[in-house]
């Protein structure tokens, strides 16, 4: 079984350019899962392919796309 590469919240944080609060804020939004260290029930992992997921640009509502041309 192959698992996915995992990395600790400060690596998370500097992938995705983000400060820590702000890595929390995205967890308890549920945007982003996180899992236990099988090792260390004290860590908390991320999976690299989420926040690749996580990083992908948002396409924009036509109602918003008009507000951003408007200013």
């Amino acid at each position: 079984m192959q698992t996915s590469e995992m990395v600790g919240s400060l690596e998370a944080c500097r992938r995705i350019g983000v400060t820590a609060p702000t890595l929390r804020k995205i967890v308890r939004r549920g945007d982003l899962p996180v899992f236990l260290d099988p090792l260390d029930a004290r860590l908390r992992l991320v999976r690299v392919a989420d926040l690749e997921t996580l990083r992908q640009p948002v396409p924009v509502r036509r109602s918003e796309a008009a507000e951003i041309s408007a200013a």
